[in-house]
């Protein structure tokens, strides 16, 4: 019994997952939405947001390796 309670719920949350994960319809028409593009005005834009791992990749790619050893010159003499 117990048994099918766990495959029934995870069906359940399958399901719902897929659900949730459907792309929304629209209520608008594809010409009111070109209607409203086509407006002079602010859109929505993407705020950028600082993260953790993003701080940690700009110190890693800061610099080449060339620059930061200065080990390897193409032309010495």
């Amino acid at each position: 019994m117990m048994t099918l309670l766990l495959i029934l719920g995870a069906l359940a949350a399958f399901l719902l997952g897929i659900w949730l994960g459907m792309p929304r319809r629209f209520d608008q028409s594809p010409d009111e939405i070109e209607e409203r593009l086509s407006k002079d005005g602010e859109h929505a834009t993407v705020e950028r947001k600082e993260t953790v791992i993003s701080i940690i990749q700009k110190r890693a790619q800061k610099g080449s390796d060339r620059r930061r050893t200065r080990k390897r010159r193409p032309f010495q003499l």
